[in-house]
């Protein structure tokens, strides 16, 4: 039963709170602009109407939010509770009142909310700064950041191993014997390679695992179509061997939190765990949406999404969209001219290597695509639109007549030889992007004064990010699995969103009365 507190203190208590509480103090800021009754709107349909009554869900949303404010653990924070007048107060507790205990804190954050409802409570504080006005620009930016999982990363040897060992533990539960029987006969095959070479690779661990799997398969297919903690062992287990066999490119690389993806974000830089992928208004850099995705999801995927969100969420659409290089896709850059926003997105610089042909740079593309000219004047208007299906690409290309290419002094630059100097096509052709325009289009925009403007603000996002790794806990996941980083992650969003906010509101040397 959903229960709430009293929310009167009394006279003693009140006198308390007044002396020993600062006026200045963050958390009398944070209760003087927001008003956390959304909440019980929020999570009523998550509670019965019977029953013993719950613990206030306000004050447990608090909690958490505190957590993230100064970077607390459910353990710190209940201590915190019990010693700081000032977290008292802000929950509506008297000195005497009983506070929740970890284990508590950890029950309605695991099983009374779900990570939809997060994000509710974060869309709550973003509408709260738009009605306070905070809002203001119509630019907006996006970028991304690494969020490491919970976890550390073992061998290929010892992932297989562990993920083969979790399945045979679910195993042991409906049937001891063949747990042990089939243990024992995985670490007898492994250490009979081992007799018989020192030397065995990664591989080999995974096709012994994959062998006994499969006969774990054939003994207890009922079990698993029914147990479903056994299911997912086992599918973690088949999944790995499959991957690392087949040398996949989406790999699991823990079998702890097997949604963690490793990606490299640049040469020798390797990252292991998620991404938080955020926009954010460029004058008061508040975020305004936020999405979570394995660290190995491309940044430019997310692009769409986040203005999107934006739009139906909080119905605002931006006017530009300022991010980096990594996001100018054909199809991003298209997106937003369709859509008729700005786009602030550099192109990669040039290489600096030489080539020995002319490349898409060196001809002139009419702005409606239909006519391409080439480094010796030569204009054409034959094509034919091809369909790339390996990259669910469309484009035009483009034929220019094979006896003026064959007579042109620039051939030998132009037309495509290998290494070896064999001229791979006769007549040349130049193969344009279907969405070229947009190209062309931002071409034009990034040498103007206001693209230069807008892209001397990414910083700011970059201070976000910042922020939340040094005063709340984004850098490491608390919580193992996407849906535990989606939680730490949008919690880590909006208590940043909410000190960002008392900063706008509270400026220096401004008091609270």
């Amino acid at each position: 039963m959903l229960k709430k507190n009293n929310g009167q203190i009394d006279i003693f208590n009140h006198m308390i709170f007044e002396k020993l509480i600062p006026k200045n103090h963050l958390l009398v800021k944070i209760d003087s602009i927001i008003d956390f009754s959304f909440v019980y709107e929020k999570v009523k349909d998550k509670y019965s109407n019977v029953g013993r009554g719950s613990k206030d869900p306000v004050m447990m949303v608090k909690i958490l939010l505190l957590e993230y404010l100064y970077n607390l653990s459910d353990v710190e924070v209940a201590d915190r509770i019990n010693t700081d007048v000032a977290f008292r107060w802000f929950l509506g507790l008297g000195i005497d009142d009983e506070v929740p205990d970890d284990t508590t804190i950890s029950y309605f954050r695991v099983k009374r909310l779900g990570e939809e409802d997060f994000d509710t409570f974060f869309n709550e504080i973003v509408k709260s700064c738009i009605e306070k006005d905070l809002v203001k620009s119509r630019r907006f930016i996006i970028d991304t950041t690494d969020v490491a999982a919970n976890v550390n990363y073992p061998s290929d040897k010892k992932l297989i191993g562990n993920a083969f060992k979790k399945v045979i533990k679910e195993v042991e539960k409906f049937n001891e014997s063949l747990a042990r029987q089939l243990l024992e006969q995985f670490e007898a095959d492994i250490h009979t390679e081992y007799e018989n070479n020192e030397n065995i690779n990664a591989r080999r661990h995974f096709e012994i695992a994959g062998k006994h799997l499969q006969y774990l398969y054939l003994k207890t297919d009922s079990e698993l179509q029914t147990n479903n903690k056994y299911r997912e062992a086992f599918g973690i287990c088949y999944d790995i061997i499959d991957q690392y066999l087949n040398n996949k490119k989406d790999k699991i690389v823990s079998v702890v939190d097997p949604d963690a993806r490793v990606a490299h974000k640049s040469v020798g830089n390797i990252k292991r765990g998620y991404k938080d992928h955020i926009i954010v208004d460029e004058d008061s850099e508040i975020i305004l949406a936020s999405t979570q995705t394995p660290f190995n999801t491309g940044d430019e995927k997310k692009l769409q999404e986040l203005i999107e969100k934006v739009e139906q969420e909080l119905e605002i659409k931006p006017e530009e969209i300022t991010a980096d290089k990594v996001y100018g896709t054909a199809d991003n850059r298209a997106y937003l001219k369709d859509n008729e926003i700005v786009s602030n997105i550099a192109f990669y610089q040039e290489s600096s290597r030489k080539t020995n042909y002319y490349g898409l740079k060196d001809f002139n593309i009419s702005e409606d695509l239909e006519s391409v000219t080439c480094p010796n004047g030569i204009t054409t208007e034959m094509y034919i639109i091809l369909n790339n299906k390996t990259h669910k690409k469309e484009f035009k290309r483009f034929q220019f007549d094979k006896k003026i290419c064959c007579n042109c002094p620039l051939k030998d630059q132009c037309l495509y030889k290998n290494k070896n100097g064999k001229i791979f096509r006769k007549g040349r052709v130049i193969d344009v992007p279907i969405r070229y325009d947009a190209v062309l289009n931002d071409i034009k925009r990034n040498i103007t004064e206001k693209f230069e403007e807008a892209s001397n603000k990414r910083f700011k996002i970059e201070r976000r990010f910042a922020t939340m790794v040094r005063n709340h806990g984004l850098r490491r996941c608390r919580y193992l699995r996407l849906k535990g980083a989606k939680i730490h992650i949008t919690l880590a969003n909006m208590a940043c969103n909410i000190v960002r906010m008392v900063n706008l509101l509270y400026p220096p040397g401004i008091a609270i009365t």
